[in-house]
C-alpha cells in the first residue's frame, strides 16, 4: 500500500479557498493585527473590506507569522482528514517571514514526520509549486517525489510586481535591497522581484503602463526561453488593471493555466492598496 501524503502551506500563497479545499491542500493562515484587532488571513476579514480599510486607516496594521501551536494543530488536522502516513508542508520564504522558523518547531512537536520546505517565495509563486505537489501526489507518487515535484516547480517561479508606495514595505521590513529607492520614491514606479528570497529592486520607471510593459519583459527573461506554462496576476483592488495585465500576459505567454486574484490581505500590509503583479511558471 502506498504511502499517503496531506499537503499544508500557509495563506501567503494566494491559493483561493475553493481551490485549496478542492485540492486537499490545508492552509495555516498568518495574522494581521490592526489596533486591538487580530485577524487570521483569509479567514475573519474579507479582501474588500481590508483594502477599504487600509485605503482610509490613519493607522497602519502589521503581521505576525503562524504560530508553532496553530502548525502543530494544522499538521494533526490534515494528517487525520486524509488519513495520512506523512506530511508535507511548503511555506513563504524564510527572507521576509518567521513562518518557516514555526512550522520547524512544530515539526518536532509531532509524533508523525513531516517535510518542510522552505519555498523561498510567496504569493502564487508559493501556490504553484503547492499545487505542483498536490498534482504528483493525486497521480500515486511517493512522499519523495511529491518532495521534489514542489523542489522543481520552486525554482521555475517568479514573483513580478509594482507598487504606488515603498511606505508599506519599508514599515514592515520587508523591502530588501529595494531600500535604495526610498530616497528617489517620488514619481517613480519600482519594478520589484522576489529574488532568492527576499525583495529585489529593478527598474524604475515613470508610468503605470511603462510598469506593465517592465513586469513582463522582466518575465520572458527570467524564463529564459522556455515557454510560460502558468500566469496569474494579483492585485490590491486595481481590478481592471489587473485584468487588463491578464489579457496582456494571456496575449504574449498562452499559457495552459491563468488566475486572477486579490494580493492575500497579510501580504497586501507590506505591500499596499494599488499593487500590482504577475507570477509566471515556465517548463522545466
Amino acid at each position: 500500500m502506498s504511502t499517503r501524503i496531506a499537503l499544508v502551506t500557509d495563506s501567503t500563497c494566494n491559493l483561493p479557498a475553493d481551490l485549496a479545499a478542492e485540492r486537499h491542500i490545508y492552509v495555516a493562515p498568518l495574522y494581521i493585527l490592526w489596533n486591538n484587532d487580530s485577524y487570521r488571513d483569509g479567514l475573519d476579514i474579507t479582501t474588500e473590506a481590508f483594502y477599504t480599510r487600509l485605503a482610509t486607516s490613519d493607522t497602519l496594521p502589521t503581521t505576525s507569522q503562524v504560530s508553532v501551536k496553530d502548525f502543530v494543530e494544522m499538521f494533526q488536522r490534515a494528517r487525520e482528514a486524509e488519513q495520512a502516513d506523512e506530511v508535507i508542508c511548503a511555506v513563504v520564504s524564510s527572507g521576509i517571514s518567521g513562518t518557516y522558523s514555526s512550522a520547524l518547531q512544530a515539526t518536532t512537536q509531532v509524533d508523525f514526520p513531516v517535510r518542510l520546505i522552505d519555498t523561498l517565495q510567496v504569493s502564487w509563486a508559493l501556490g504553484f509549486p503547492v499545487l505542483a505537489g498536490a498534482d504528483a501526489r493525486d497521480a500515486g507518487e511517493d512522499a519523495d517525489s511529491i518532495e521534489q515535484a514542489i523542489r522543481s516547480a520552486m525554482v521555475r517561479q517568479r514573483l513580478i510586481f509594482t507598487i504606488d508606495s515603498l511606505e508599506y514595505l519599508h514599515k514592515g521590513g520587508r523591502i530588501g535591497n529595494a531600500r535604495r529607492l526610498l530616497g528617489s520614491a517620488l514619481h517613480i514606479k519600482p519594478i520589484l522581484e522576489l529574488d532568492d528570497g527576499i525583495v529585489s529592486a529593478g527598474e524604475n520607471v515613470r508610468t503605470r503602463k511603462r510598469a506593465v510593459e517592465q513586469m513582463l519583459s522582466v518575465a520572458v527573461q527570467r524564463a529564459q526561453g522556455s515557454p510560460i506554462r502558468r500566469v496569474a496576476v494579483i492585485h490590491g483592488d486595481v481590478a481592471d488593471e489587473a485584468q487588463r495585465l491578464l489579457e496582456q500576459a494571456q496575449m504574449r505567454f498562452q499559457p495552459e493555466q491563468i488566475h486572477l486574484s486579490y494580493i492575500t490581505p497579510v501580504l497586501g500590509v507590506h505591500v499596499g492598496p494599488g499593487a500590482l503583479g504577475v507570477v509566471v511558471e515556465w517548463e522545466n
